[in-house]
């Protein structure tokens, strides 16, 4: 409440965003200054026999927008970025579209300017265009982005209805660093100082995944909203089968388990973005996970489970201990 009632006082002061600004050129010049050249430059170079373009959007709503160490700007170029990567598309350029408060800080924006930079940098494409539109204080929550990825498509693209039973569930790396972290900044619970948001860009990890493979790859997702859960959920219901999970095979860190516990969220069901879901042919799981692990954000890199032909479209979770039964994961958690 302190942080809106400072938005709502703050309109219209010469160090913060009002009413009537453009965000998109409060937001630090980007690379190139206008979307054609930076297009051209970031197409240039592609081989004729190259795909079609390939372009995702999505937007992004983070509370808070500003966590430690990162940001919803990170957030918005390495989730647009990793979903075109997941369709076999390799990224070339991000758009943003930003929704800012009156009264956000000037400073705050830029940090998002430079985050934004720096994580296209890192995920090798360019900024090629930026706006926004300023709303009333209290008619946002702080700031929301729009990331629009485009890129060229490099092999043929795969989904979850090509889940076949016999297929393995495989995670590269550790499951709900950043659901913990900011629940617990949040809660103020003290967690977030041991956990870290775990937000990167994937695109070079996944084109490995799918080399190792050599075809296998069936599906391939980040671990976004909903979890794993939901990850495998849409399998099950898209291949018509059902998806067990081993919990005990799932690579989570132990703080932060501490903290997912102390929040009652299933490790399952934690948002994980900078952790890919893929689905892979049981004969390629070796050469995947070697693939992976090879990679420094894939050293965690774990098989979860088993795509199964059941009678019933669910999703289970097998418990620790060898008789443990299957049991169907609550539908509430899979929202």
């Amino acid at each position: 409440m302190a942080a809106k009632a400072a938005l709502a006082t703050a309109a219209g002061a010469g160090d913060q965003v009002a009413l009537g600004d453009d965000p998109g050129l409060l937001f630090t010049a980007p690379t190139h200054p206008t979307p054609g050249p930076a297009a051209a430059a970031a197409l240039d170079g592609v081989p004729p026999d190259g795909g079609g373009p390939v372009v995702v959007t999505r937007t992004f709503v983070c509370d808070p927008p500003f966590f430690g160490g990162a940001d919803i700007a990170r957030l918005a170029v390495c989730g647009a970025v990793n979903s075109l990567a997941s369709q076999g598309a390799e990224p070339r350029l991000v758009t943003l579209g930003l929704t800012v408060e009156a009264g956000l800080s000037r400073r705050r924006l830029g940090e998002l300017a430079r985050s934004a930079r720096e994580t296209a940098a890192e995920a090798g494409v360019v900024v090629a265009g930026v706006h926004g539109r300023v709303v009333r204080a209290g008619d946002a929550d702080q700031v929301y982005v729009t990331a629009t990825a485009v890129g060229t498509a490099r092999r043929p693209p795969t989904g979850p209805a090509d889940s076949l039973p016999g297929d393995r569930v495989v995670v590269s790396g550790p499951l709900g660093d950043h659901e913990a972290h900011l629940l617990s900044l949040r809660a103020g619970s003290g967690h977030e100082h041991h956990v870290s948001s775990g937000c990167a860009p994937l695109a070079d990890l996944v084109g490995a995944a799918f080399t190792a493979a050599d075809g296998g790859v069936r599906a391939v997702t980040e671990v976004t909203e909903g979890g794993l859960a939901a990850v495998l959920d849409e399998v099950a219901v898209a291949a018509g089968v059902s998806v067990e999970i081993d919990e005990v095979a799932l690579p989570v860190r132990r703080m932060t388990r501490l903290a997912l516990d102390d929040l009652g969220v299933p490790a399952w069901a934690a948002a994980s973005p900078g952790t890919l879901c893929l689905v892979v042919a049981p004969d390629v799981v070796p050469p995947v996970l070697a693939a992976l692990r090879a990679h420094r954000r894939g050293r965690a890199a774990a098989v979860v489970g088993t795509v199964r032909r059941e009678a019933e479209t669910r999703l289970l979770t097998r418990t620790p201990g060898a008789s443990a039964p299957s049991r169907p994961v609550p539908a509430a958690r899979l929202l």
